[in-house]
Parts: C-alpha cells; sequence; structure tokens
C-alpha cells in the first residue's frame, strides 16, 4: 500500500501486470468482434431451392404482391396462390400441362371457362397473340382465363399491360382437348417473359 499523491490510501500493481492484462483485454475485444463479422456472414445465405427448382418460385409468388413486375424482368405473375397450389412450378412440371404458349396480350375480356353457375370464377378472359407453341396448339390467336390477384377484369386489375409479352401454361378447365375451356395456372406456370425461360420451356416441350 501507499499514499498517492493526493493523499488518499490506494494499491500498488506492478506496471508490467496492468499493461499485460490491458493487452489481453483488447485481444480477447478483437477475437470476439471478428467471430461476430464471420457469424453474421454465414447467416446472409439467400433461399436454397429444391432440386426441382421450386423454392425459388415459391417464394417469388408468395412476395409477389400486387405491385405490376416489368415483363422484362421474368418471373412468376402475382396471382395470390401461394397456400393452394397443388403443384409448383418447374421445367419438369411444366410437361404436366397441356398447353404452352409465349403470347403477346392484345385483348382483355369476360372468361371463357365460366358456365354460369356456382362454379364461375368471374376470371378475364384474356386474348394473346401467339408467337410459339410449346403444347396444345397451332393457332395465332388464343382467348384464355388466367388467374391474377384481384377480383377485376378490366384492364387496369391486372398485372400487366396491353402489348404484354408473356410466358402461359395450363390445362382445359372441365377436361377435354388443351384449349376447351382453357384456363391458365398461376404458381409459376404463368409468367412474365425472359429469354432464358422460353429457351426453357422450349426443351422441355422435346423432352
Amino acid at each position: 500500500m501507499l499514499w498517492n499523491p493526493g493523499g488518499r490510501l490506494g494499491v500498488s500493481y506492478p506496471a508490467d501486470t496492468n499493461l499485460e492484462q490491458t493487452m489481453q483485454m483488447h485481444a480477447t475485444t478483437v477475437t470476439l468482434l471478428s467471430l461476430g463479422l464471420v457469424l453474421t456472414g454465414c447467416g446472409t445465405g439467400g433461399w436454397e431451392s429444391t432440386e426441382s427448382g421450386e423454392g425459388s418460385d415459391e417464394t417469388a409468388v408468395a412476395s409477389a404482391g400486387s405491385e405490376h413486375t416489368s415483363e422484362n424482368e421474368g418471373g412468376p405473375l402475382p396471382d395470390g396462390g401461394g397456400s393452394s397450389c397443388v403443384e409448383w412450378y418447374s421445367p419438369a412440371t411444366l410437361q404436366n400441362r397441356d398447353f404452352a404458349f409465349d403470347g403477346i396480350v392484345v385483348g382483355v375480356g369476360p372468361s371463357v371457362s365460366d358456365r354460369g353457375d356456382d362454379g364461375d370464377l368471374n376470371l378475364a378472359g384474356i386474348t394473346f397473340e401467339v408467337g410459339e407453341w410449346f403444347a396444345g396448339g397451332d393457332a395465332d390467336e388464343v382467348t384464355v382465363d388466367l388467374q391474377n390477384l384481384s377480383e377485376g377484369t378490366a384492364e387496369e386489375d391486372l398485372p400487366f399491360e396491353l402489348r404484354a409479352r408473356l410466358l402461359v401454361s395450363g390445362e382445359p378447365r372441365w377436361g377435354g382437348v388443351p384449349l376447351d375451356s382453357p384456363i391458365a395456372w398461376g404458381c409459376g406456370f404463368s409468367r412474365y417473359y425472359d429469354e432464358d425461360t422460353a429457351t426453357a420451356w422450349r426443351e422441355s416441350s422435346t423432352q
């Protein structure tokens, strides 16, 4: 013990001990900070899709919302079906659809699959100028019902504009040949056009 210059009783530690303890504390702090940064980096990985590629589309459909996405960006049309999909889109499951095409929207009208009973869905019937058929047809123009987020059938209710280019696939609603009362599937099976996906659809149709 000793009296410090202010006249108070204090405890004296060797200078070397203080220095060693201070250095150890700094080293421990730096190590913990570095470890925290590493752990943070490990936790920022993206969604890991399933083998069939379904995971990424499930996320995209669920988060699409009602905002219109440019067809130049590709990706699934928003359709509100994220919680009720019986099958998720992939190039492999696309082969289970009866029709598929690359088309440009040229008109919006009433449903072509409703029968005037309690089963009516009141979807919009979208007319397309078809640029390429991948399956199910060969006409230059076709009208199909298209699922969308809103319940309206006016042009402003739809998640795209006239002349939008889409990739569309689906099935006849009540059975029959592919374009009998055709309804385009949601859940990623109808999409904004992008070249890579169009190529995948083309390749899928030849398998």
